[in-house]
């Protein structure tokens, strides 16, 4: 598991949703779910990656980045602006 593989739980509305973002290292495949259907399919190469969605309203920013010169990547989630802990490290 490397760094960007992350999975977070919101609460919106009284109702659990589960974002994962999976990364796989050597391909640099990114895949993000939404309570388990895939949101978004991409690569990530020379840039950061930022997936935005909304739900329920909200504002709910994915956002996959390079680190160590290029040799991992990081993922994060902003609901509405504000950071949201991951559920796995």
């Amino acid at each position: 598991m490397s760094e960007g593989d992350n999975a977070w739980r919101i609460r919106i509305d009284g109702q659990e949703h589960e974002v994962d973002v999976d990364v796989a290292a050597m391909s640099g495949k990114i895949v993000v779910r939404l309570d388990g259907e895939v949101l978004e399919e991409d690569r990530i190469w020379f840039s950061d990656k930022e997936i935005r969605f909304e739900l329920g309203g909200h504002e709910v920013l994915v956002e996959v980045d390079l680190a160590y010169g290029g040799f991992s990547v990081r993922s994060s989630l902003r609901l509405d602006g504000r950071h949201v802990e991951p559920l796995r490290r």
